[in-house]
């Protein structure tokens, strides 16, 4: 069962405000096999996903971010690359505001605190379902 939500690899970029938070996805995701890059705030996070657009799998961002909020720094990642897979996550989701970002294409949530095994599953379904697209 622990493989199936193992990284072969990937690269996600991880994008989160608090640093312990961060320090600690970093972790986990490098530890079940995925490749890392990390953004504090919205804009950094826009510019490595212009860096390395062809090679991140998957972004997760937490949605109230410094300079740049996660949902807009999505919509700017969508027209760098109009495929990228993202997962949003926030301690609460106003229903009105989450059908926004579901029109703006974004597909997936998960709910803070963060819960390491459905971290996991999500980022290792979105890959798996990408490549499913192909």
């Amino acid at each position: 069962m622990e493989t199936e939500s193992q990284g072969k690899g990937e690269t996600i970029l991880l994008v989160e405000d608090e640093e312990q938070l961060l320090d600690l996805l970093s972790l986990l995701l490098e530890e079940s096999g995925y490749q890392v890059l990390t953004a504090a705030d919205g804009e950094a996070a826009v510019e490595l996903f212009r860096q390395h657009r062809n090679e991140i799998a998957v972004v997760l961002s937490d949605l109230g971010l410094p300079k740049l909020g996660g949902w807009e720094a999505f919509l700017q990642m969508k027209s760098i690359n109009p495929n990228v897979k993202a997962v949003l996550a926030s301690g609460y989701f106003d229903p009105e505001l989450k059908q926004e970002i579901i029109k703006s294409g974004a597909k997936y949530f998960v709910q803070k605190p963060y819960q390491p095994p459905a971290v996991l599953m999500i980022i290792r379904q979105i890959i798996d379902d990408a490549g499913k697209e192909q």
